[in-house]
């Protein structure tokens, strides 16, 4: 019985944080984004420029979909030797690794305010009078948000134990170490010293480690 609510409050919580962090703060974000013509596009024309807001919404609806049906296809648990004591030790430090990666995330998504915005793999988008921020966990750290998101899935899989978020904090690693470089080229041609020396005084992608 005492398992059972425990785990029934941990699936309300990662729920309810989840659904916060992909709705409230990344849709909205970049529906907002894109309402300000300050979001990177998901589809273009075939000489470049944005299509407009439906076919914007259509895409990342579509998304949403796909990603749905390969959660509910692939939600297939990994098959292992642990007990009902372990397996419950393994939820609730999973349960402290994602409620931290969410709360990282967020913090580091408050300082930055409206410099925040949703890059792709092919496209990062600055503001004319963009700033680099190097205050709050960015004093520590380069790409806090990146690292919250690869920490709270992997408290996920800790939680669930499941291929399809295996698979998902594979991904993750993999698409934002990319991502990450990638800006850090595109930071470092747009601030040049500034950007030089904030290098120097923090970390890459995870605080105090790497």
């Amino acid at each position: 019985m005492q398992t059972t609510i425990f785990n029934l409050i941990v699936d309300i919580i990662v729920i309810l944080e989840g659904a916060y962090l992909s709705f409230a703060m990344a849709l909205a974000g970049w529906i907002a984004g894109l309402k300000g013509g300050e979001a990177v596009t998901l589809v273009k024309t075939r000489d470049g420029n944005p299509r407009g807001m439906a076919a914007q919404m259509f895409l990342a609806a579509a998304a949403i979909i796909m990603t749905a049906v390969l959660f509910y296809s692939l939600w297939i648990p990994i098959t292992g030797n642990l007990s009902e004591e372990n397996k419950t030790i393994c939820k609730g430090v999973g349960l402290v690794l994602f409620a931290l990666g969410v709360l990282f995330t967020l913090w580091a998504r408050q300082t930055l305010g409206r410099m925040w915005g949703i890059s792709t793999s092919r496209e990062e988008k600055f503001l004319p009078d963009h700033q680099l921020i190097d205050q709050g966990l960015y004093a520590i750290v380069r790409h806090p948000m990146y690292f919250g998101w690869c920490l709270a899935v992997l408290g996920l899989l800790l939680i669930y134990w499941t291929w399809i978020v295996f698979i998902l904090f594979v991904s993750s690693l993999i698409v934002f170490y990319k991502r990450a470089c990638r800006e850090e080229d595109i930071l470092a041609a747009r601030f040049g010293e500034q950007w030089q020396a904030h290098v120097k005084r923090t970390n890459f992608f995870a605080p105090w480690i790497y």
